[in-house]
């Protein structure tokens, strides 16, 4: 290779190199924060990880009352994100409704649908006779504060709107059972 074509790979390295450093700077890096809505002067929302606060929103629910994820505060709280469309988030809202009669009064359960009619989702809610909250995010502001990358996803936090756990695809019955049982033993043992 000549001198020539190596200096012209060394200059479009360097190019591509400065372009990329570019795009980042435009762009920018994400941020962590507790929960930060705000990156830079530009808006947008930092995805919420585990150990941080979930971000708070109201919904209302398919019947048209306006739902707070503050009013779960002081107890294990499972926000499901979902849509009519997806199967295996048929088969998670049935395993979410047998937490939520096994755990009835201490568990919340807030699930967020993604644009659909209230009369959509309320068929769905009567077809498959759920007793918890299902809310309608019509503008998918939440789902972009959570920033969800499939469906369904799940969050599972503690009494203080802490996330302990990110489910992404479908969560069983088992598994959400035995992480509330982990957050109930951590609770006593921070009790006493």
């Amino acid at each position: 290779m000549s001198n020539l074509n190596r200096l012209l790979h060394l200059l479009a390295a360097f190019l591509s190199l400065g372009a990329a450093f570019a795009i980042l700077r435009h762009v920018g890096l994400p941020e962590r924060a507790d929960y930060a809505f705000v990156r830079g002067d530009k808006g947008g929302a930092g995805a919420p990880e585990i150990g941080t606060r979930a971000p708070p929103f109201t919904l209302p629910t398919a019947y048209f009352e306006p739902r707070a994820l503050a009013e779960a505060r002081g107890s294990a709280t499972i926000i499901n994100f979902w849509a009519t469309w997806c199967q295996p988030c048929r088969r998670e809202m049935l395993e979410l409704q047998r937490l939520y009669e096994r755990h009835a009064g201490t568990v919340s359960i807030l699930a967020v649908n993604l644009g659909e009619t209230a009369e959509t989702v309320r068929r769905w809610v009567e077809q498959l006779e759920l007793t918890y909250d299902a809310l309608l995010d019509n503008d998918g502001m939440v789902w972009q504060r959570y920033q969800v990358r499939g469906l369904p996803t799940t969050y599972l936090l503690d009494a203080d709107h802490r996330i302990r756990r990110l489910y992404y695809g479908p969560v069983r019955y088992e598994e959400l059972q035995e992480a509330l049982m982990s957050l109930d033993r951590e609770a006593r043992a921070t009790d006493l």
